[in-house]
């Protein structure tokens, strides 16, 4: 849909201004954007466009993997930044000599896989592993387990950059998208790989499926996909270093790929998108657009944390994410390895020319041929 067209502009100005005056009807829906704007367009009603295009009851969330962390949440952390750094690369190592085992013991149940994944990397380190203000704010959301476990909460992905879609709609989304990467693995080959694996890593970030380490997991699942389909390629965060050039270049892509998620968002509220970079920008500029009485005092002062997980207008909220998740949605169901969206060909890319510059064959020692089993078993099941 060209948001840039005047005409197309002027509708969703319009379909905005009706959502406002009663959005609590749409909290909780997930709509295809082109199935539900499609509707509306053609003179169908809010309520049966809203029905009829709500797909979150197709979408249950399968997982099978079994294992919750033995204890809760620490009563407090011991964050330091040279520890986490240690206990970063020794769980990466882990992680990859377990791999071939995770992708054997999980085979075709993409979204077991990575929830393996996290919990090997989460489980018992939660106390090392948590800024303090992360763990401050899991405590005050009584969040008992982490590793492992779809959150239940609000999160954001990449400083501001992008607020994730609410737990509400998390479930069926993620299903979605483990559905689309087990049907893109059916068809990739050589060619196409990088594409299928910066599918997978980009929209795994801004899902953010986890309590924390979505950033880490994101780019462990790059080799979880090689794996899959036969590539013992490691890099990018091979050693777990999170502070290469090559993993700040990635994070850079990813974020200017969000960015313009962000200004697609606002074309779709009938706004420009000159100025919109990270969420906050939408809910200021949606504020001064649709509830220009409210703006003066909302944003009569310089925020030194810009509102993102709440807004004093309820209804900024609700538009947001019906909207995003709705996009999002469309996103994921829509790509293909044929045809890749212009984001994921240059992350393909990205990835390809790292592989051929600085490609490690990672061998694990000796020492690291360890059960898969064995290292889960001092988890509660």
């Amino acid at each position: 849909m060209d948001t840039d067209d005047k005409d197309v502009r002027r509708k969703f100005v319009q379909f905005w201004e009706v959502f406002f005056q009663s959005s609590a009807q749409f909290r909780g829906a997930l709509v295809s954007a082109h199935c539900f704007f499609d509707k509306v367009w053609q003179g169908t009603g809010l309520s049966p466009a809203l029905t009829e295009c709500d797909v979150k009851h197709l979408y249950p969330l399968d997982s099978r993997f079994p294992y919750r962390s033995a204890q809760g949440l620490a009563v407090s952390n011991c964050y330091s930044r040279t520890a986490v750094d240690s206990r970063d690369q020794f769980l990466s190592a882990r992680f990859h000599a377990l791999l071939p085992q995770i992708v054997a013991e999980y085979r075709d149940a993409f979204i077991d896989q990575l929830r393996c994944v996290h919990f090997l990397g989460m489980a018992g380190n939660e106390a090392m592993m948590l800024y303090p203000s992360q763990h401050k704010r899991l405590y005050a959301e009584n969040v008992q387990s982490i590793a492992g476990e779809v959150r239940g909460i609000q999160a954001g992905f990449g400083d501001f950059r992008f607020n994730a879609p609410t737990p509400a709609n998390l479930p069926p989304l993620l299903a979605v998208y483990a559905n689309k990467v087990e049907s893109l693995l059916q068809t990739v080959d050589e060619t196409s790989i990088h594409c299928l694996v910066s599918f997978a890593q980009y929209y795994f970030a801004l899902l953010h499926p986890f309590y924390e380490r979505c950033g880490r997991t994101s780019e462990e699942l790059m080799y979880l996909l090689f794996e899959r389909v036969g590539f013992g390629w490691r890099y990018i965060s091979a050693t777990g270093d999170r502070s290469s050039s090559l993993a700040h270049e990635r994070m850079t892509l990813i974020n200017r790929a969000a960015e313009g998620f962000n200004r697609k968002i606002a074309g779709y509220f009938g706004l420009p998108s000159e100025g919109i970079r990270k969420t906050p920008d939408i809910y200021r500029a949606v504020t001064a657009k649709y509830f220009a009485p409210q703006y003066p005092g909302i944003y009569a002062d310089e925020l030194p944390r810009p509102f993102y997980y709440q807004h004093p207008q309820q209804e900024v909220i609700d538009a947001y994410h019906f909207l995003m998740e709705s996009l999002l949605l469309d996103e994921i169901m829509g790509f293909s390895l044929q045809q890749p969206y212009p984001h994921i060909m240059r992350l393909g890319e990205h990835l390809r020319e790292a592989g051929e510059q600085v490609y490690q064959g990672y061998a694990m020692p000796s020492a690291w041929g360890r059960e898969l089993h064995s290292v889960l078993a001092g988890m509660a099941e």
